[in-house]
């Protein structure tokens, strides 16, 4: 069986006594979009930000390609080939949607170094690829703090995707978003099927179903059941503990 992108060995986490990451074991495959789903406050994002280096674990392991990323602080990650998104979406208000985007692209270490990266007709050609790729085509002039609220989430998806991450960590990119809004990120995310592996936290079930490979549910901080939508739909704990149903 081929090494997985991004695995995620034993993970655990407390806040005093309460234990928000328990022993948490997955895996996300090259070009899969794997979701993890549960209630609030099962510890998602708690998860992402270990994953990510945000938080740091008490025990367990996050590998990238095989590669422990224990002791490797978030740039050194994003430089491996990991980056994220937010549940409440983080941009640069004040400048472009193009040069939120060229920041991203000035961060790679690319051993070039721009006095002035908006006269680069080539990178500022490059951030406009990677708009498109987000839906934000025309867009590249307007600050982003006037974009609309979706269009900021599209406009961070468009940054993260600057640094050409391995793994992309999606931490709740439906929140907030109206049923056209949703439509079309689901559309984003499917077009980038196949070209990054991500690891999806999401509570619009519809988009989960729309988009993932396999799903795993965390309840309480632990993985109660992993495998295809079919298959979590159909497993009793899960429609117990988060479905709430015990019928078929």
């Amino acid at each position: 069986m081929p090494e997985p992108i991004l695995a995620i060995d034993g993970l655990n986490k407390s806040f005093g006594g309460l234990r928000v990451t328990d022993d948490v074991t997955l895996s996300v495959a090259a070009q899969e979009i794997h979701a993890l789903i549960g209630p609030n406050g099962a510890g998602k994002s708690t998860l992402i930000g270990q994953v990510m280096g945000e938080i740091a674990p008490d025990g367990g392991r996050v590998l990238l390609a095989g590669r422990d990323l224990a002791r490797l602080s978030q740039a050194r990650r994003v430089r491996r080939g990991l980056a994220r998104t937010f549940q409440v979406p983080e941009v640069l208000g004040e400048y472009s949607a193009r040069d939120n985007v060229l920041a991203a692209l000035m961060a790679r270490p690319t051993g070039r170094f721009f006095f002035n990266p908006r006269r680069d007709s080539t990178l500022a050609a490059e951030a406009d690829t990677f708009l498109v790729h987000a839906g934000l085509e025309g867009r590249g002039d307007m600050r982003a703090a006037d974009l609309a609220h979706g269009e900021r989430k599209l406009l961070e998806l468009a940054v993260a995707l600057a640094t050409r991450p391995r793994v992309l960590l999606l931490d709740e990119p439906m929140a907030g978003l109206g049923p056209h809004e949703s439509a079309q990120m689901v559309e984003v995310l499917r077009g980038l099927r196949g070209k990054v592996a991500m690891l999806l936290v999401e509570h619009d079930m519809p988009a989960v179903f729309a988009l993932a490979d396999r799903i795993s549910v965390l309840v309480y901080g632990r993985i109660i059941a992993s495998g295809t939508a079919a298959e979590v739909q159909a497993d009793p704990n899960v429609r117990i503990a988060y479905l709430g149903t015990e019928d078929a």
